[in-house]
């Protein structure tokens, strides 16, 4: 199976159009996009306002897109937002869950006859306003020392911009979402995660701070242990690659990648190819 994976093309508005161009001349089985992809600066000439606008460029752009280069090619699409998207808008992308694309957040689905697929989209706290995908990483260590946040924002989850402040005491956090989800696994699996896992070559700022999730670190680990995480693929901090030198380290067994994204019109879209054979992944090709 030819993979095509690519995070964060939320950065330019014309990275949408490039990951499908070069899906269909590469002739790839799966596109799996992971987390932020409603660009960052949409024209709003109506003065709709963010959530609108977003609403429509799904519903104008992004749907439509997709639907037009699936009538040229077979690929299965996998993705979901990112913390940079509004989760309220999300039901729009529900009505074509399962059949123009497959969402990924907190579920398990079949990739091939032996592997699975499985998402976690939420992130620990940013320094960003929108709450929507944020969670405190684990009780003990809410996000990772150094990391400058911001406790107060917003949420979209009633479909307008509510006030919030994260709780960092919270129970409910990306480590218990992590083991919710880790009662599901039985099968070999690729994990998709918008976060990269903490104090790797993937989740690094301009300023030289590992950001990552240790939660999502240790998910890693425990199922590469076990012989059945194939390999892990994350965005999030898009100027890591850069900042690193690398877009992929093993934990484990596991490989683990984040090709960055290049930001602002004109920017190169990032991206890589992978190749699934049986049970084991590879990189054949990155830019």
């Amino acid at each position: 199976m030819k993979i095509l994976f690519t995070s964060d093309i939320h950065a330019s508005i014309a990275h949408l159009f490039s990951m499908l161009s070069i899906a269909e001349k590469e002739k790839v089985d799966t596109i799996i996009i992971g987390g932020d992809v409603i660009p960052h600066s949409l024209p709003d000439p109506a003065g709709m306002g963010a959530l609108q606008t977003h609403a429509k460029y799904i519903e104008d752009v992004l749907i439509p897109g997709i639907k037009d280069f699936k009538k040229r090619s077979h690929a299965d699409i996998y993705m979901d937002l990112g913390n940079d998207d509004f989760v309220c808008n999300r039901k729009i992308l529900e009505k074509y869950d399962g059949s123009v694309i497959n969402l990924v957040h907190m579920k398990k689905s079949r990739l091939t006859d032996h592997v699975d697929i499985i998402g976690y989209m939420v992130v620990p706290p940013t320094p960003f306003r929108l709450k929507d995908w944020e969670k405190p990483d684990t009780t003990e260590t809410p996000f990772t020392q150094g990391n400058r946040v911001t406790m107060q924002g917003y949420v979209t989850v009633n479909g307008r911009l509510e006030p919030t402040v994260l709780n960092l005491a919270s129970d409910d956090t990306i480590e218990k979402d992590l083991e919710a989800l880790s009662r599901n696994i039985d099968n070999p699996f690729i994990f998709v995660s918008h976060s990269p896992p903490y104090d790797t070559p993937l989740d690094v700022i301009y300023s030289g701070l590992h950001v990552g999730s240790l939660s999502i670190r240790r998910f890693i680990e425990t199922w590469s242990e076990k012989g059945l995480l194939i390999a892990s693929l994350h965005g999030h901090i898009h100027e890591s690659p850069t900042r690193s030198g690398s877009i992929q380290t093993k934990i484990g067994d596991a490989v683990c990648i984040n090709p960055g994204q290049g930001n602002g019109q004109g920017a190169a879209f990032r991206y890589v190819m992978l190749r699934l054979s049986g049970d084991s992944v590879e990189v054949t090709n990155h830019h």
